[in-house]
């Protein structure tokens, strides 16, 4: 079944689940395991990682090297370690997760559920092989716990003979390509939980979705790239839940050219109607004006850098410390800017920015100092493009306004400040190579 069936069923019969996305979409992806969680707890069956068990390098790059291995594995973990250190004892120990010794290992508590996202690459994950053996266990009903496997379309796993065997015995939910047939399903499945708050009020309006079935008619699209069309649509061509007009005076098209301006608004206000004109003059800037999105974040560093500076005299009020969270985050997400959509970048860095700041001490949570701090050690190429030279103005208008900052929570910038000051090794970071070092909320899907 679709995972937009899956999210519509009253309760779940059944206890382990595949689920098979798209790469770089998995728009339900949070929804589902949220549901297969939940029926846990009504089940009363506790969350568990993947057990891990301690083995000796082998040859074999297979992670059961032999049968015998393979059935100490099943009896305990611990008997996988003297399996290896008779022929072994001079090869390191390293620590390996198993799915099949998780699933096939009772347990006094009851059954627990365990939940691998195989396309979760900040993790390390079992080897084919023995994900293999713990669908077996499932396929043929000998599982002692229950698992949620979330499966990349394009993993190995989906060629085999035990993920096709586990599927024909349990089912698999499924992200399916959204077409002229089906979009409008997956559209409403989106509103409520778009990243602009619930849209169902587009659900009925007859020109929000004859755009989006154009969009859809000439190729088929992840939902993931869907629910970014209707982003854009709603930034873009909106305001107020209504399409706006497109015959606009000289001096209003004008007024929505002054990036400096509308940028401040945002940043001040944090509100759908500050950033709809913050997108909407993106827009303009990349289709009317045709530029690129390194010309675009050229622009957008330099608003930046003016805003933190305090050098528009317009604003004549205390500079807000929340402007630097908002120039750490841009600075942090440049990769994006460059090599993706750079309105799609925008809106997530804003949306970033929307949440952070309301949150009391971001400067001290780790959140905060892992994306300022690679940013402040201060390096210059030796022939600096444009946007080279813009970045540097930014980074040290940054590193001014912290600097300035009367509040404990940047203590440990200034720490920083002073060791790299008294020249200790390792006291700041390479702003250069670690520029994108955090990039929450990722764009390729949730």
């Amino acid at each position: 079944m679709t995972d937009i069936e899956f999210l519509s069923l009253p309760e779940l019969t059944q206890q382990s689940h595949l689920y098979l996305y798209r790469v770089n979409s998995g728009l339900l992806r949070q929804a589902v395991r949220a549901k297969v969680v939940k029926q846990a707890e009504i089940d009363g069956r506790d969350l568990k990682d993947i057990a891990t068990y301690s083995r000796r390098a082998v040859r074999s790059g297979s992670l059961l090297a032999s049968s015998e291995e393979k059935e100490s594995i099943q009896v305990h973990r611990d008997e996988s370690i003297r399996a290896n250190q008779g022929s072994q004892s001079d090869a390191p120990l390293k620590e390996l997760p198993s799915l099949y010794m998780t699933v096939a290992e009772p347990s006094l508590f009851g059954t627990s559920l365990i939940i691998r996202d195989l396309g979760d690459k900040t993790r390390e994950h079992p080897p084919v092989e023995d994900i293999g053996e713990a669908l077996d266990l499932i396929a043929h009903d000998a599982a002692q716990q229950t698992i949620c496997l979330l499966v990349p379309d394009t993993h190995e796993l989906v060629k085999s003979d035990a993920w096709n065997a586990a599927v024909g015995a349990i089912g698999v939910i499924e992200e399916p390509m959204v077409t002229p047939e089906n979009y409008l399903l997956a559209a409403r499945s989106y509103f409520p939980q778009s990243r602009l708050g619930d849209l169902g009020y587009l659900s009925g309006n007859r020109r929000f979705l004859s755009g989006l079935k154009k969009f859809v008619e000439d190729e088929p699209c992840t939902p993931f790239a869907l629910s970014m069309q209707i982003d854009t649509i709603v930034l873009g061509e909106m305001e107020n839940g209504q399409f706006c007009e497109t015959v606009k005076t000289a001096t209003t098209r004008a007024e929505r050219l002054v990036l400096p301006e509308t940028l401040r608004r945002f940043l001040d206000s944090r509100d759908s109607r500050s950033l709809s004109e913050l997108m909407r003059l993106v827009d303009r800037l990349r289709h009317d004006r045709v530029l690129e999105s390194q010309e675009i974040l050229t622009r957008l560093y330099g608003a930046t850098a003016r805003t933190l500076e305090g050098s528009d005299r317009r604003y004549r009020r205390l500079e807000d410390p929340c402007h630097c969270v908002w120039a750490a985050l841009v600075l942090a997400n440049e990769k994006s800017f460059l090599e993706g959509n750079a309105f799609v970048s925008l809106d997530h860095v804003c949306q970033h920015y929307a949440r952070a700041a309301g949150v009391p001490g971001w400067f001290n949570s780790s959140d905060g100092w892992q994306v300022i701090a690679p940013l402040l050690d201060i390096i210059a190429p030796d022939k600096p493009s444009r946007l080279d030279k813009v970045r540097l103005e930014l980074q040290r208008a940054l590193r001014g306004r912290l600097e300035a900052l009367n509040t404990s929570d940047v203590e440990w910038f200034r720490s920083l400040i002073r060791d790299n000051e008294r020249g200790e090794p390792g006291a700041m970071l390479d702003g250069r190579g670690s520029m994108a070092i955090v990039e929450a909320d990722r764009w390729n899907g949730p």
